[in-house]
């Protein structure tokens, strides 16, 4: 394993890379890959495809629906933060159940939303429900298949807010086809009850591995373990940087296109293929960073995030479809590697715990986006100023995930010298084993 991908981390074993991965495990994961795209495409990210619906239906005004993008992002803050301090306690398994009940609660509210308030509402319901299932998936994922291929699990469920990304488009025009080029509603009618019936199939099929529901119950984790993991200022840094570019430069990439002239259901295509490619970019990063490391395509992410605000100003077809396409990649890539960063060190609470911290942080930082971008919008009449701000700050997101590289080099170049020291006194190398693997704070 390489230096830059974990540090500290144990190397996999060959032969268990290799073997096939139980029918059982498989179906886990293609589970909690429909909970990522219920919670997330669904109950956060269909709001911004059917904004200028709702904007001419019942708000009237970009900065009003901004508002309603900032109580989105509000509501998963929130979430996170209670996440975060239930994962020390809860299994990822039972989070995942029960945000993905309240989802489809908050879908269902949407569905029958007549103005501002209960919009606001359903919103927030839902994002509180995408928090619950977000904060463990990608650990609980990452357990069921061991470190080999932690990567490439994290990668496989995040896919799923891409598929649900690609569906909300064709399904938003397949609707509107039969209800009117303003409907919205039912969009959300038929996402409810999508979700139910994922809600009902999770929680009748999905466990946690094996091992850990027969083993004795683990200790109590604390809230500060994402210490644990090397370079993890860098990687906040990092996830604040990407919360805070992509919410200036997502919310209203639609909204942008439209202004400049691209009917509804060209910008529906174009968000389709955006999700599309989000689809593989979680499998194509996390598959790759088992491979080269998590620093390395944490910084081509990043860069690829910065170009598509500029391209997409633009407004011709050729660089609107490669910003949708770069963002795609990049926008389920980059998270995909970060959230692998922590499974390489962190298992079961520990990392929902960790993980949970750096997404509040994520959380944070893109609270303000959509309203700021909204604000720029109606005043200045162009959304020029907000997506260069989003290039710069995923730029900023580059150099925080080079210098998480670093980090992780000097960090297993660390250990290693402790571990010469260690061999040279091998009375004392138990008890230190014993010390290294607490403070890891890894659950097996």
């Amino acid at each position: 394993m390489s230096a830059e991908r974990s540090s500290g981390a144990p190397a996999p074993s060959p032969d268990r890379s290799r073997e096939r991965l139980a029918p059982r495990v498989l179906v886990s994961l293609g589970l909690i890959l429909l909970a990522s795209m219920v919670a997330q495409s669904f109950g956060r990210f269909t709001y911004p495809v059917l904004l200028k619906a709702i904007n001419d239906d019942v708000l009237g005004s970009l900065a009003r629906a901004g508002s309603l993008g900032t109580v989105s992002l509000a509501a998963y803050l929130t979430g996170t933060g209670l996440v975060s301090w239930l994962s020390t306690r809860i299994e990822p398994a039972t989070l995942i159940k029960v945000g993905l009940t309240v989802s489809t609660a908050g879908l269902a509210v949407l569905a029958t939303a007549s103005g501002f308030g209960t919009l606001a509402i359903g919103l927030f319901v839902a994002g509180l429900g995408s928090a619950a299932v977000w904060v463990p998936a990608p650990g609980l994922a990452a357990s069921l298949v061991g470190p080999a291929r932690g990567g490439f699990a994290i990668g496989l469920v995040g896919s799923g807010i891409g598929l649900g990304i690609f569906v909300v488009g064709p399904l938003t025009n397949a609707v509107r086809a039969g209800a009117g080029v303003g409907a919205w509603r039912p969009v959300y009618v038929i996402e409810a009850a999508v979700a139910l019936t994922v809600t009902v199939l999770v929680a009748l099929l999905v466990r946690g591995p094996a091992a850990a529901r027969s083993g004795p119950a683990p200790a109590r984790v604390p809230t500060t373990v994402i210490r644990q993991v090397p370079g993890w200022t860098y990687l906040l840094g990092a996830f604040a940087l990407f919360g805070a570019g992509y919410s200036l430069f997502f919310y209203f990439f639609v909204t942008q296109l439209q202004d400049a002239g691209w009917s509804a259901s060209s910008t529906n295509n174009v968000a389709s293929l955006l999700g599309l490619s989000s689809v593989f970019g979680g499998v194509a990063f996390g598959r790759l960073s088992d491979r080269f490391g998590r620093p390395r395509l944490m910084v081509v992410g990043f860069v690829i995030m910065a170009s598509a605000p500029l391209l997409a100003l633009t407004a011709s077809p050729v660089p609107v479809l490669l910003a949708a396409i770069g963002f795609g990649l990049s926008v389920s890539g980059t998270p995909t590697a970060i959230g692998a960063v922590v499974a390489d060190h962190l298992q079961g609470r520990a990392f929902g715990a960790a993980f949970g911290s750096l997404t509040f942080v994520f959380g944070a930082a893109q609270l303000a986006g959509p309203q700021i971008a909204g604000i720029i919008a109606d005043r200045a009449d162009s959304f020029v100023p907000a997506f260069v701000a989003a290039s710069v700050l995923s730029l900023g997101g580059a150099c925080c995930s080079w210098r998480l590289g670093a980090a992780g080099r000097r960090g297993t170049a660390g250990e290693l010298a402790g571990a010469g020291r260690l061999a040279d006194r091998p009375g004392d190398l138990g008890g230190a084993a014993a010390t290294l693997r607490a403070d890891k704070g890894v659950e097996q």
